[in-house]
């Protein structure tokens, strides 16, 4: 790696002078804990680890440096440190004896929880992943660095909580963002004032993913479980974990916001629960918001509010569902509440009249039709033709009283019905866009795909056809964009090394900067690529982003040319 800069190991800014930096203090004499890695190591050749920020029974997290995009960024070490050691002054990890297996294991969830994370970069309220790898008989994981504090720390600078308008503002970006990673098959675990970062831009984004061992009590490894905000299935490692455990964590971050007060302890709960609703801490929080919490902190994971789908519903007041039954109630009240004062009109009286004429006509018909069947009675003789008589009107009553019962029986019941939605065409609708739009209406699951000929993050198929009526909730696998399998190389003519590598890391290129001696262009200016030699007719180059084509960029180092030679030759003559 060529790489010649000085930087503080504590911040990453450039430093060209002695003693302690002069913008956080950190002095390079600082002495660090010998079972993580010293500041300054090297790894993959690119990234430089400065000091350690924190650590857990997972791995540790250091400030770092990508040497490539000359950028600070995050560096997450997988080093569980009950089931493996670092020696001092060395980079390898030994696993302990009798743990290997189990190491191994715990490695390859991590990598897979953050693969998958690194397949949702295009979302803005996530902590990015930039690069994974392994190397020294571990696995790394690079974020990228967020500027900001966290939510804890903004709390404390903020007279401790926040009103129910400043939370409306700004939580539910991260919601959607929860939402959608469980989608993804990912539940976070640990939700908290102390994972969620308050940016510079004042937006709110989710950090400090871990594997389930690490949330769990009583697991293999060190857990990590925040008083007040883990769930109490969390203390035990025979109980399921679910979408309903982040339910849990973000109710009761809501809960320390908006009240000022952490919740209590879930494991303490168990045997004293002395929760005690938001409102009668605050009474500014609003009754139905205190009431929806309460829910999501439920004890029992079956009677709590199981996805954040369902607590955005309820905590934002969406309007319900009213069963088919309670509206015809109400509108027969309503069409039999009159006036005292009101009379009726012309148009009443004239139906009223019908009504009574009618009525009398056929009290007159049912009159004569009597009179008639007496006088035939009486010229009838008395046998058996009677006694068939009636078991024919008999049999008749008894076949219109079936008929009638059989008519009852198939009259529908008025009752409460599921609420349904008609599935719209989502093509060419913008994916995030589209999921915050339909947010308690339906579930949009992506599967991203390359496409040549959809814009990146355009949905361009779904699971349900349009115009399907569907259950409200209903999931929806949707085909997302990502753009074409080949993308165009930008130019570089002209063009700074560190303005190029935007260029191509927007582009999603990967790349290796590569410096040559070169007095063609300016110094630190872009000289050629690896693709340049493969240029097709149409002058267009592309790179293969969907088989990962990595592309070598030249970059000109300046130098003075050898005069020496020339001089003495003309003293000569």
């Amino acid at each position: 790696m060529n790489f010649e800069k000085k930087l503080c190991m504590g911040c990453m800014s450039e430093k060209n002078y002695e003693g302690n930096c002069k913008i956080c203090k950190y002095a390079e004499s600082t002495p660090h804990l010998p079972s993580y890695l010293a500041p300054n190591t090297i790894l993959c050749d690119r990234y430089i680890a400065g000091k350690l920020i924190s650590y857990n029974g997972e791995g540790a997290f250091y400030i770092g440096f990508d040497t490539v995009t000359e950028r600070k960024v995050t560096i997450y070490e997988y080093m569980p440190d009950t089931i493996c050691t670092r020696h001092k002054g060395e980079d390898f990890i030994d696993v302990n004896n009798g743990k290997t297996a189990l190491y191994k294991t715990y490695m390859s969830d991590f990598l897979e929880l953050h693969k998958t994370l690194m397949k949702s970069r295009g979302m803005t309220h996530l902590q990015t992943v930039l690069d994974i790898f392994q190397e020294n008989n571990t696995a790394y994981v690079v974020f990228e660095y967020i500027n900001g504090i966290t939510l804890k720390t903004y709390l404390q600078n903020s007279a401790g909580e926040l009103s129910w308008e400043q939370v409306k503002e700004l939580f539910p970006p991260i919601l959607t963002t929860l939402s959608l990673i469980h989608s993804a098959g990912i539940v976070h675990r640990g939700i908290s004032p102390s994972t969620i970062i308050v940016t510079d831009e004042m937006q709110l984004k989710i950090t400090g993913f871990c594997i389930s061992a690490t949330r769990t009590a009583n697991s293999e490894l060190a857990g990590e479980l925040f008083a007040g905000y883990a769930a109490p299935e969390q203390y035990s490692s025979s109980e399921w974990h679910g979408t309903f455990t982040d339910v849990y964590g973000i109710s009761a971050v809501f809960y320390r916001v908006l009240t000022g007060v952490m919740p209590p302890e879930a494991i303490g709960r168990l045997s004293n629960d002395n929760l005690i609703e938001p409102a009668l801490i605050n009474r500014n929080v609003p009754d139905n918001v205190s009431k929806v919490l309460i829910s999501g902190l439920k004890l029992d994971p079956q009677a709590r509010i199981r996805t954040i789908t369902e607590l955005v519903d309820k905590l934002f007041e969406k309007p319900r569902h009213i069963p088919i039954e309670t509206v015809k109630k109400q509108e027969n009240i309503i069409s039999n509440i009159k006036s005292p004062k009101e009379k009726p009109s012309s148009n009443d009286k004239v139906n009223e009249n019908k009504k009574i004429i009618i009525f009398l006509s056929v009290l007159a018909a049912v009159i004569v039709i009597f009179i008639i069947s007496l006088i035939i009675s009486r010229f009838l003789p008395d046998n058996n033709d009677s006694s068939s008589s009636f078991y024919d009107s008999t049999a008749y009553t008894e076949e219109t009283q079936s008929t009638t019962q059989t008519e009852a029986d198939t009259t529908p019941q008025v009752s409460e019905v599921t609420p349904t939605i008609y599935v719209p065409d989502f093509s060419n609708r913008q994916y995030y866009e589209t999921v915050a739009n339909f947010e308690g209406k339906l579930i949009l699951t992506s599967k991203p795909e390359y496409n040549d000929t959809v814009p990146k993050d355009l949905i361009f198929e779904q699971s349900i056809k349009k115009g399907e009526i569907v259950p409200i909730k209903t999931e929806i696998i949707v085909k997302v964009s990502l753009g074409p399998s080949k993308v165009p190389l930008p130019d570089y003519k002209d063009t700074k090394a560190d303005d190029y590598v935007e260029k191509l890391n927007d582009a999603k290129i990967l790349f290796e900067l590569v410096k040559v001696k070169s007095n063609d262009v300016p110094d630190g200016y872009v000289l050629k690529t690896s693709k340049d030699d493969s240029k097709p007719s149409d002058g267009i180059i592309k790179v293969d982003v969907k088989n990962s084509e990595k592309i070598k960029v030249y970059v000109a180092e300046n130098f003075k040319e050898d005069n020496s030679s020339e001089e003495s030759t003309s003293a000569e003559e």
